[in-house]
C-alpha cells in the first residue's frame, strides 16, 4: 500500500517499495488509528503488487504485519515508530521515523538502475469523525536528504458488517515534492543514454490516488485473518514519466495477525 535525481541509483534488494500493501494492511491491523489503548498485534501477509509504481509488471511478496501501542510509543508496519504527542479517542497526533521505499534494478527499465531506501521523519495527524478516519501524514527524508517529501491523506471508513467482519473502504491521495519525483519518476542525463528513454524531470504535484477495500475477519478475539484489494491511480507528471508503462494500478493481499 516511493525524491531528486542522481548521476546514479545504488541498486538495492527489492523488499516492499512505498507501495498500496503498506496502506492496506495499516487499516487491517486496526481499524481506529486514533484509539488509545495499549495493543500489540503481530502477523504476516502475502500479496501480489506491481515491481514498481508504474510497472506493467507484478510479483508475489511476504510483508510482516505490525501495529504495537504501549504508552506513547507507537510501532507500525505503514507508518514506522515514534511516540504520541497528542492521543485521545478521536484525534491523534504523532512524530516519528519511517521508511522511504526503494526498488531493485531489475524491476526498472534496463539503465535505469535501483533506488536504495531511506529513513524519514514523520509527523502524522488522524482525527475520528462520526466513525470515519481523517488522517494526513507528512515524510521528509534524512538519509538520501535528496529523497524529498511525501505528504499522505486519507480517508476510511471502518464498518462492522457482522461481529466478526469488518470491511475498511478508503481514499487516498499523495503529493510529493520535486525531488522525491525526481527521484522516483525522473530519467537524468546518464540514465537515458544507458536506457534510450528520454530524459525527464517532473515538477512537484499530486502524484496518484488510490481506492481500496480491505476485509478483517476474526477466528478468534485475538486471531484475524485479513484480505484486501487495491487500485492507483499514477497523476501529472509521476503519470507522463517515460519509465511508467501502466498508469492505473491493483494490489491483492492476503494475511493473518495475532494481537497479544
Amino acid at each position: 500500500m516511493p525524491a531528486s535525481y542522481a548521476l546514479s541509483r545504488p541498486v538495492r534488494t527489492p523488499l516492499l517499495h512505498r507501495g498500496l500493501a503498506l496502506a492496506l494492511f495499516g487499516l487491517l491491523a486496526t481499524a481506529n488509528t486514533a484509539q488509545a489503548k495499549d495493543h500489540i498485534t503481530l502477523g504476516a501477509g502475502v500479496i501480489a503488487t506491481p515491481r514498481y509504481e508504474g510497472s506493467d509488471e507484478y510479483k508475489g511478496r511476504t510483508i510482516p504485519i505490525i501495529n504495537a501501542r504501549i504508552g506513547r510509543f507507537y510501532a507500525r508496519t505503514e507508518d514506522g515508530v515514534g511516540l504520541s504527542l497528542i492521543q485521545s479517542e478521536n484525534l491523534a497526533l504523532e512524530a516519528g521515523a519511517n521508511m522511504m521505499w526503494g526498488y531493485g534494478g531489475d524491476d526498472v527499465p534496463p539503465g535505469i538502475g535501483g533506488l536504495s531506501d531511506a529513513i524519514g521523519a514523520r509527523l502524522g495527524l488522524s482525527a475520528n469523525f462520526s466513525g470515519a478516519i481523517f488522517s494526513i501524514a507528512a515524510t521528509q527524508a534524512v538519509t538520501h536528504r535528496d529523497r524529498g517529501l511525501l505528504i499522505k491523506s486519507r480517508v476510511a471508513y471502518p464498518y462492522a458488517a457482522t461481529d466478526r467482519l469488518m470491511l475498511t473502504p478508503s481514499v487516498t491521495a499523495n503529493w510529493a515534492n520535486e525531488k522525491y519525483m525526481n527521484g522516483y519518476f525522473g530519467v537524468n542525463s546518464t540514465q537515458s543514454s544507458r536506457s534510450g528513454l528520454a530524459q525527464y524531470h517532473p515538477t512537484s504535484g499530486l502524484k496518484d490516488v488510490s481506492l481500496r477495500l480491505t476485509a478483517g475477519y476474526a477466528v478468534t478475539k485475538r486471531l484475524k485473518v485479513s484480505t484486501g484489494v487495491a487500485t492507483s491511480r499514477l497523476v501529472g507528471d509521476a503519470a507522463d514519466s517515460p519509465i511508467v508503462k501502466q498508469k492505473t494500478q491493483f494490489e491483492t493481499l492476503l494475511g493473518g495477525s495475532y494481537s497479544f
